[in-house]
């Protein structure tokens, strides 16, 4: 990449990708660094807004998350994802009712298994037992479904699905 920006300084494509290389390092100043600069370059390029807001919402930075989340769905509205990212900043912004729409925008517009199963993490951290319960169901059949190359080494969606089934249960048993 250094011989790459030194050709082509003003590639907001660049310099995207130079962020996200960051970000995958977890070198979070230098990935908004690089993002920003590349919005410079390009504010209409939706990509470069979306990857703000994952940088932002993995940083803890919400108000910043939803900011750019908000600016991707505006550029981009038919993209999921940024609806499901969204709405966990909601969610993490403590607008449930919100946090709610923006998933079920995502789940209207694609039946990924991500969607239902942060929804139902959400569903379940506001109370929303049986509504979990429910997307929870609907995350392991659309699971289960995926090809096993796909879901061999995503430990870390079957730890929150494990996760929230223990935690089902435990409310299943308390009712």
């Amino acid at each position: 990449y250094r011989v790459a920006a030194v050709q082509t300084p003003n590639s907001a494509q660049l310099w995207n990708n130079i962020g996200m290389c960051f970000f995958g390092k977890a070198f979070h100043t230098a990935a908004v660094s690089c993002l920003k600069r590349a919005l410079y370059l390009d504010p209409f390029e939706w990509i470069i807004c979306y990857n703000l807001g994952l940088v932002h919402l993995n940083t803890g930075q919400y108000a910043s998350a939803f900011h750019y989340f908000s600016a991707s769905i505006n550029l981009k509205s038919d993209f999921p994802a940024s609806y499901m990212y969204l709405a966990i900043t909601l969610a993490r912004l403590k607008d449930f009712p919100n946090s709610c729409t923006a998933y079920e925008k995502a789940i209207s517009m694609e039946q990924d298994h991500m969607n239902h199963l942060n929804y139902a993490i959400t569903l379940y951290n506001h109370g929303e037992v049986d509504k979990a319960r429910t997307h929870h169901g609907i995350f392991k059949q659309l699971y289960a479904e995926l090809n096993q190359e796909d879901v061999e080494h995503d430990y870390e969606v079957m730890a929150q699905s494990q996760g929230l089934q223990e935690a089902l249960s435990k409310a299943g048993n308390l009712s």
